[in-house]
């Protein structure tokens, strides 16, 4: 077992890398939502925009009424973002929207441009609204990077789990994308780094006891893992980590992980692309210019504009999850 790196994240973006560009982790304890979903304790002390590290215990982020982030632009690579817990309306400039929370993981290819909205709705008024998502961008390969943009819904309802031991709820591998024994997952557009399965793209949740062992398979190539903790603390080959602390590691065999107290952990793994990056703002490019000309792109023809009368639209309370697709599809979960 090689250490690449271990570090702690900075505040809610955990610095994976290549093929991976960021991911993040938001953890917020809303409050009670009023009607209209929004904080029934409204915040006094805060900037619209800059609200992500109040110690309120819960962030607006960019939001000024709901939490969460009002119609914003991205290119050049996908968004996978995995609702823990609390739910999500979707917005975006295809036309695709709907709601998901509880499970559920939205993937979303950017490619040539999109904007898109993601407002966090506080359903419940009579309890707190907790609420935890991880966001993981996945780079595009510079062929894939002007391909058409797609969103796709995958339901918790469809999303393999395998159980570790007979403690099916509390020790268990949930595959968001790749493969673990039996159970296997697939990205939703052919144009994705991840449709490649020597390309080894895998992102995995696991949940161990305190004191349970999980087996981390390795990966050839010296492809590297990267385990992040979002509770607890595990000890990988005897290297401690963590909550909010990140290993990245290659092996030539499998790595034993144990539990030292009760965990949740994801897993980051991929074949690096190998390429340029050129991050800046909400564009992933391999030069410069190509950042500059998104830039420019946006400033004329808005990815194709925003069809909706507000750029930070909600879904009904009472609405469930679901999603109506541009083509005129929907879906509706539980199905009706």
């Amino acid at each position: 077992m090689a250490i690449i790196g271990k570090v702690y994240p900075a505040k809610m973006r955990v610095p994976v890398v290549d093929p991976f560009i960021i991911v993040g982790h938001h953890k917020d304890n809303y409050p009670k939502g009023k009607e209209d979903m929004s904080p029934s304790e409204t915040p006094t002390n805060w900037i619209v925009g800059q609200d992500f590290d109040s110690g309120r215990g819960y962030n607006m982020y960019h939001g000024s009424h709901l939490p969460g982030f009002p119609s914003h632009p991205h290119r050049g690579f996908e968004t996978i973002t995995y609702a823990r817990t609390g739910f999500i309306d979707h917005f975006d400039s295809l036309g695709n929207f709907g709601r998901y929370g509880d499970g559920d993981v939205q993937w979303m290819t950017s490619g040539r441009g999109m904007q898109h909205a993601e407002m966090f709705p506080l359903l419940d008024m009579k309890n707190d609204n907790p609420f935890e998502i991880v966001q993981i961008w996945l780079n595009l390969p510079a062929k894939y990077k002007m391909v058409e943009p797609i969103y796709k819904m995958i339901w918790k309802e469809s999303i393999p789990i395998i159980s570790l031991d007979e403690n099916s709820q509390k020790n268990t591998v949930k595959v968001i994308m790749g493969k673990y024994q039996q159970a296997e997952a697939h990205p939703i557009n052919n144009n994705s780094w991840a449709i490649d399965p020597n390309n080894y793209v895998n992102i995995w949740e696991v949940n161990i006891e305190k004191g349970k062992k999980f087996t981390m398979p390795y990966f050839p190539d010296n492809i590297k893992t990267q385990l992040y903790v979002m509770k607890g603390e595990i000890l990988a080959e005897g290297n401690k980590i963590g909550e909010q602390q990140l290993l990245i590691y290659t092996s030539d065999s499998d790595t034993t992980i144990e539990a030292t107290l009760d965990s949740t952990f994801m897993v980051f793994v991929g074949r690096e692309i190998g390429e340029p990056v050129v991050a800046y703002g909400p564009f992933v490019m391999n030069t410069q210019e190509e950042i500059s000309q998104a830039y420019r792109d946006f400033r004329i023809t808005q990815f194709g504009g925003w069809p909706w009368d507000d750029n930070a639209p909600t879904i009904d309370r009472l609405r469930g999850r679901f999603s109506r697709y541009d083509n005129g599809t929907k879906e509706e979960l539980p199905p009706k």
